[in-house]
């Protein structure tokens, strides 16, 4: 039979094959995980991924109960199931110290990348939204507060006379009640608090408000994109743990609030094909995942982790450098699978309570190139991934120690004009 006529077949009669002669069954769609992710695995918790593109939680004793319950009762529409995996910000960072306050912002990592060549450009990430998926942020900071992407929708007052943000109610009719600020993936409900701390620092390394036109040592963080919009989203909770399946939905979320990029500062062992999926479907959308590379010191185009191995279209993951530039020795690296260097040890940034404090780490090196897309995008609107990319590669930093596709370091200095260069805008 030719291999067009078995897809044919395979389309019709989805529910009685699997490609061509093969026999669907519960188990024929449940993707088998390498052994590596067992240890990974959320207790009693299953994911189902439908034709129709959603994405189904379903809670069970047992993979078998799964499989011959909800799996066989809806074979005919399901894609795919697996099992539900654990990430976490929490192994993906490197403490430079306990969080506290910090009476002098450094900003060397901005300066590191010549942020200050855009700023004073007028490139500062104007009409760019970034969705910041990590532990929420302290949305009251003074650094953050006017930087929120907020839903309109969900702000004002109800025909109640109570204030939307916080009625209980989902005002816009998105599915999601009061999602004015962002949304805890967590707890399902209207994003208030950063969970931690995590998400609050990697938001002002982005996006901290600021009007200088120099990248300066100051009593203030400089974010990376001034003028850009954070879109929090948390997903981890206090100990810097999530579910992969509440990741997948921020995606989901991001994408159809409008985020331009998105921001993950976190990892895992590579398991997921929901994750793997959501991730590749960004291209569709001219979204780009900015990843960390991850912090165990190794090669992770052989070691692998998720998501900085899984080099995608819309992907670019960043490894980090410390002093004197050289390749931090807790970073991640691969020739292949990570893309860019960028600063992150000792990364002075904001944090909940009005503070600022210094951490290291590749979640901190990460933001720094999630603030240089928005850079980009605000310079030459709608570029796609593959360009962005081709324009931070061209304007980096060289060193033939760097192990990474690029072989240099985020340098914003000619970065601008090699975008307009390569899109011919």
């Amino acid at each position: 039979m030719d291999f067009l006529k078995c897809l044919v077949l395979a389309g019709f009669f989805l529910h009685f094959l699997t490609g061509c002669g093969q026999e669907i069954t519960p188990e024929t769609v449940f993707e088998q995980a390498s052994d590596e992710c067992e240890g990974e695995v959320v207790p009693h918790q299953f994911v189902a991924r439908h034709f129709d593109g959603r994405m189904e939680v379903v809670t069970a004793e047992s993979q078998e109960a799964f499989l011959k319950g909800y799996v066989k009762q809806h074979l005919s529409s399901i894609q795919f199931a697996e099992n539900d995996y654990f990430v976490h910000a929490s192994d993906g960072l490197v403490r430079q110290s306990s969080p506290g306050t910090s009476v002098f912002a450094d900003n060397w990592g901005q300066q590191n990348a010549s942020a200050g060549s855009a700023w004073a450009a007028g490139v500062q990430g104007q009409g760019v939204v970034i969705a910041v998926i990590d532990t929420g942020m302290d949305i009251h900071h003074g650094q953050l507060n006017k930087q929120i992407f907020v839903n309109n929708g969900e702000l004002g007052v109800d025909g109640a006379g109570h204030a939307r943000h916080n009625n209980g109610i989902d005002d816009d009719g998105n599915g999601f009640v009061d999602d004015a600020y962002g949304y805890d993936f967590v707890s399902n409900e209207g994003l208030t608090v950063d969970n931690s701390y995590h998400g609050t620092h990697v938001a002002g390394i982005i996006a901290a408000e600021h009007t200088d036109t120099t990248a300066r040592g100051a009593n203030y963080v400089q974010g990376m994109a001034p003028k850009a919009k954070i879109l929090p989203l948390a997903f981890l909770d206090s100990d810097g743990s999530g579910t992969m399946s509440d990741g997948v939905r921020a995606m989901e979320y991001a994408v159809a609030r409008g985020a331009h990029v998105i921001n993950a500062s976190w990892g895992g062992p590579i398991c997921s094909r929901s994750l793997r999926d959501s991730i590749s479907a960004l291209a569709s959308h001219n979204v780009i995942f900015v990843s960390a590379a991850g912090n165990s010191g190794l090669n992770v185009d052989r070691f692998k982790e998720y998501p900085a191995s899984l080099n995608l279209a819309a992907q670019i993951t960043v490894g980090a450098t410390g002093d004197h530039n050289d390749m931090a020795s807790y970073s991640n690296y691969g020739a292949a699978a990570v893309h860019l260097f960028a600063p992150g040890s000792s990364i002075v940034s904001t944090l909940p309570g009005d503070a600022m404090g210094a951490l290291s780490g590749t979640s901190m090196a990460t933001p720094f190139v999630s603030g240089a897309v928005a850079l980009l995008l605000s310079a030459v609107p709608n570029s796609t991934a593959s360009q962005i990319r081709q324009a931070l590669y061209s304007s980096a930093t060289k060193r033939s120690d760097y192990i990474n596709a690029s072989r240099g370091r985020l340098n914003m200095a000619n970065a601008v004009a090699e975008l307009h260069r390569i899109t011919g805008r």
